[in-house]
């Protein structure tokens, strides 16, 4: 019996190959990423149906590669601020993907129990369906917009001259990474808080 196609392709394969060219910050398409594969779109199609199901599978390994942590019962907050600490690391590891998880509706069953149990805590703290809803789409947009600024140029603020409020705050931070996770932790801490107000008023 010959030795198998180096071509032979599998779901595993598939997705890692997808990340790559994701993250070269290429445009990402079906047919470039067959082209990558060295395989005929169709049969691209064949092993993955469509583009939006890719987009899921590739959900699914990121939570395959950073699995959320074990749920802490009894305080709401922790319990959230885990889970949106493991989006945020998951998107930052991969900012060129966050315009195509926006942009394709979720049906990846691991990443719909993330939202089940972010969804589980807020009405377990005592909030509203409607408010929940309201919630969710906060924490999400927060932790996708910081995912992507990982992406952004480390000099965001490219300014010269005379000494004004916005060189100083520009040049107050020599490590980017650093300024972004400090901008991460404030903003969720100060979202949750918020949150917590509501819950009190």
């Amino acid at each position: 019996m010959g030795r198998p196609s180096k071509n032979l392709l599998s779901i595993d394969r598939i997705v890692s190959e997808a990340l790559a060219l994701i993250d070269s910050g290429d445009e990402f398409a079906m047919r470039a990423l067959a082209k990558r594969l060295g395989v005929a779109a169709p049969s691209l199609y064949y092993h993955v149906g469509d583009r939006d199901h890719l987009v899921n599978l590739i959900r699914d390994r990121l939570i395959a590669d950073d699995p959320p942590p074990a749920r802490i019962e009894g305080d709401w907050r922790e319990e959230i601020e885990s889970i949106v600490r493991t989006q945020r690391r998951s998107y930052a590891a991969h900012p060129h993907l966050v315009t195509l998880l926006v942009g394709t509706p979720i049906t990846s069953e691991p990443v719909l129990e993330l939202y089940e149990r972010l969804a589980r805590a807020f009405a377990e703290a005592g909030f509203e369906p409607r408010e929940i809803a309201v919630y969710l789409e906060v924490l999400d947009s927060f932790a996708l917009g910081v995912g992507l600024e990982q992406s952004a140029p480390s000099d965001v603020w490219h300014v010269d001259g005379a000494e004004t409020a916005l060189v100083a705050a520009s040049g107050a931070w020599t490590d980017a990474v650093a300024r972004v996770d400090a901008a991460f932790e404030f903003g969720l801490a100060a979202l949750l808080d918020a949150i917590a107000a509501r819950a009190r008023a």
